[in-house]
């Protein structure tokens, strides 16, 4: 094969950069690997793929042209006209006559192949439509005998006979659905027998088949009944959220479910490996909403809804699974709190923090969460006597209601008092 039918089996133009040629290799690959293509036999023509990307990428590196392949026009000069030589003349004109033949000739090879090539494409395609055709036929007429089988002894009280006896099926023959013609022909001449048994197969195909979904549907609905807890009910876990937190990505992670590893990020792509569920993977890159990782000594490509923050150690001993869900606004309060104490909080803190209200008089605790270095006003404490827990550190999980990592707590003031005047609370570091 020449080189520009190199370009034409990759499908690109002859000025293509090496950035097309690889994506046009890449798509074909996927289109036509022998693994891909598991009912037809394409290892011939994918080995032809590679051949040819490699003599495209070749001729792209040294910067081969193209020009000549394209068709030519031919239009005769005279050098020596305005040069005042015209002793030559007879000898250049045989000269541009040769030229003039070669370069037709070179015109009439080029057509020829863009006609070989075309009439080569459509020679394949008939092919692959051909025996895709043959293969659905010999499917559906299995089915159809299958058919005809189960309805052999089915009336409208059901089915007669004994189901251990031995019988010979007369099965009428099978009707083709590539020729229309000849079917409808077939049909009208087939005894009114077999249509009704035909028909009664049907039905009870149909029957079948609402039976075995309505059942899988009860036992699918029984099953995730039975694995729904009460914590997760009271504390449901927040959806996925794409690209969210991508500096807590990088490192160790763990997988939520059983999920597949893949060669690149894309779901159609080659399994490398089966994960197991809740085991620690590494994360190095994230692109999208994928995230390229290694696990066991493979690499590969896992999504990113399937993994959580942090070691799956750090995740037993918080209790949080699942995804952390978005960060609470600055001020936001969490838990239920109604009274009209005011409470100004000078945060100097560096990290985003939870400062949670414990009461004496056996109220239920609230906490508001703070950004980093900025101050609040809470108008809403009740009246009382409450001990103050300062929480800081990074990643806070709604589920759980504190912080995945770096997650320190302390008492900041014990047994103080709370009413109708305002109070002032620093926060810091020391």
């Amino acid at each position: 094969m020449s080189l520009i039918d190199d370009y034409q089996l990759l499908e690109i133009p002859t000025n293509a950069s090496e950035q097309e040629a690889k994506s046009a290799f890449r798509r074909l690959a996927r289109k036509y690997h022998p693994d891909k293509n598991p009912e037809t036999d394409t290892t011939e023509h994918f080995q032809r793929l590679q051949a040819a990307y490699e003599n495209v990428q070749n001729a792209i590196r040294q910067g081969a042209q193209t020009a000549d392949w394209k068709p030519f026009s031919f239009t005769q000069a005279d050098p020596f006209q305005n040069a005042g030589f015209h002793q030559n003349r007879h000898s250049d004109s045989a000269s541009d006559k040769e030229q003039e033949a070669f370069i037709r000739e070179r015109q009439r090879a080029y057509e020829e192949m863009k006609r070989n090539n075309a009439h080569q494409e459509k020679a394949r395609n008939d092919a692959i439509k051909s025996a895709r055709n043959t293969l659905n036929e010999k499917r559906i007429k299995a089915l159809y005998e299958e058919a005809f089988k189960a309805s052999e002894n089915f009336t409208s009280e059901g089915y007669k006979g004994s189901t251990n006896q031995q019988t010979n099926y007369d099965i009428p023959p099978y009707q083709s659905f590539i020729d229309d013609e000849v079917e409808a022909q077939s049909t009208v001449e087939r005894p009114k027998i077999y249509a009704v048994k035909l028909d009664a197969a049907k039905a009870a195909f149909r029957a079948a088949t609402y039976i075995a979904c309505f059942a899988a549907g009860i036992y699918a609905t029984l099953y995730w009944q039975n694995q729904t807890s009460e914590s997760e009910l009271n504390n449901p876990t927040p959806a996925f959220v794409a690209g969210l937190y991508p500096q807590f990505r990088i490192g160790t992670n763990h997988t939520l479910q059983a999920s597949s590893l893949f060669a690149e990020p894309d779901r159609t792509s080659k399994v490398l490996e089966n994960l197991p569920a809740q085991v620690d993977i590494q994360v190095f890159k994230q692109q999208g909403n994928w995230l390229s990782i290694r696990y066991q000594n493979k690499n590969g490509w896992l999504p990113a809804q399937s993994s959580g923050f942090g070691s799956i150690s750090n995740a037993r001993k918080t209790g949080c699974f699942g995804y952390p869900g978005i960060a609470p606004d600055h001020g936001e309060l969490i838990g239920s709190a109604q009274g009209n104490s005011r409470l100004r909080i000078l945060n100097q803190l560096p990290t985003q923090s939870l400062l949670t209200f414990q009461s004496f008089d056996g109220k239920p605790p609230f906490s508001i969460y703070l950004n980093k270095k900025q101050a609040f006003a809470a108008n809403f404490i009740p009246r009382g006597q409450y001990r103050l827990v300062l929480e800081t550190g990074s990643l806070y999980h709604q589920a759980c209601q504190q912080f995945l990592f770096n997650d320190k707590q302390r008492i900041i003031l014990d047994k103080v008092d709370f009413a109708s005047t305002e109070q002032t609370l620093t926060l810091s570091n020391l």
